[in-house]
């Protein structure tokens, strides 16, 4: 086989590949969340597996031993204060949504419809009713099947992801090995950074606004400092969504601590959500988020629009990493060819 007959092959299978993924892409979830949860732990496993000595099957299960028990505390912890919350919030908005009715009819005419369209699109979703039984244990016993999945696919990974890599570098022609491990290396080096900076970040900014909202006395500050973490990962509009919603909700329910008018309290939770995106930007994303986000701001938010577009809130996680992937790729074959032009 010739070396352009082989080029050729290759191209086509990695097409065939995609295309094949992308038709499947409503079963790729729990072996995407599972590859995400081997990069973020591989290094604790190679800890346990190097340093101590341990087998990398024992030191997997220690960890899930491990995770489970945080959950378990944590749930024993938080559990009833997020059921409060979650109930509290709940006749909140129900609430929230009968004061907006009547305020449409004190509007002016050309904008009751929009008004109107969007109360009526929110109740639509059913976001706060109750699921039918009819559906609740087939969507149970899906979620059940695809967790599973999940620690089956995530026990592998991290078992033998370095013997996975192998094997596919084993299908490269042999002129072409040595470039695409070096490639390989550039991606699994910055999607791994990645992946832990998010989680620490999302760790991080959850914490330090879940003390500064209960400072002030907002209300559901847990549910809003866990949310607001959570929207880290969707980088440009997750922390502009999470402000606008805290100041909202702090706006209407006002303080516990402080006997500040609605507009002051609501400037308050501005306040402290800029100074944490500034800490953010001048202290920890230049040192944890530095190696895979070198895209222009416009690639980020095209990225997050079209990840969301493609798929969903998987679409939406995702997209920022396949960018930075994808950038990598490029510079890589650009290096390539102006290097074979060069000679």
């Amino acid at each position: 086989m010739t070396i352009r007959l082989r080029t050729a092959f290759f191209i086509a299978l990695g097409i065939i590949i995609v295309w094949f993924f992308y038709v499947e892409r409503a079963i790729l979830t729990p072996f995407i969340l599972a590859a995400i949860f081997a990069y973020l732990f591989n290094p604790v496993v190679n800890f346990f597996s190097h340093k101590i000595k341990l087998p990398r099957a024992v030191s997997i299960i220690i960890i899930y031993a491990l995770i489970i028990l945080v959950v378990i505390a944590g749930s024993v912890s938080l559990s009833r204060r997020i059921l409060d919350e979650s109930s509290e919030l709940t006749q909140f908005a129900v609430t929230l949504n009968k004061e907006a009715k009547h305020q449409v009819d004190v509007l002016p005419d050309w904008v009751k419809p929009a008004v109107s369209d969007t109360i009526y699109s929110i109740q639509k979703t059913k976001v706060f009713s109750a699921p039918s039984d009819l559906s609740f244990f087939p969507k149970a016993f899906s979620r059940v099947l695809s967790f599973i999945i999940f620690l089956f696919s995530a026990f592998y990974f991290l078992k033998e992801g370095k013997g996975m890599r192998d094997k596919l570098l084993n299908f490269m022609p042999n002129e072409y090995k040595f470039e695409v491990e070096i490639l390989l290396r550039k991606i699994n080096t910055a999607l791994g950074s990645y992946l832990r900076g998010q989680v620490f970040l999302v760790l991080l900014v959850s914490s330090v606004l879940f003390i500064a909202l209960s400072i002030l006395g907002v209300k559901f500050a847990l549910i809003l400092a866990i949310f607001s973490g959570l929207a880290e990962i969707v980088p440009i509009i997750g922390p502009i969504v999470a402000a606008s919603l805290t100041a909202t909700v702090a706006f209407i329910g006002g303080t516990s601590n402080f006997s500040l008018a609605p507009l002051q309290t609501a400037i308050a939770v501005v306040v402290i959500y800029t100074v944490v995106r500034q800490l953010q930007d001048y202290l920890v994303n230049p040192y944890i988020m530095g190696k895979i986000t070198k895209l222009h701001p416009l690639v980020i938010l095209f990225a997050v629009l079209a990840g969301e577009h493609t798929a969903g809130i998987l679409g939406l996680i995702l997209a920022v990493p396949v960018a930075g992937v994808l950038r990598i790729f490029l510079d890589f074959s650009l290096d390539k060819i102006n290097g074979k032009s060069k000679e």
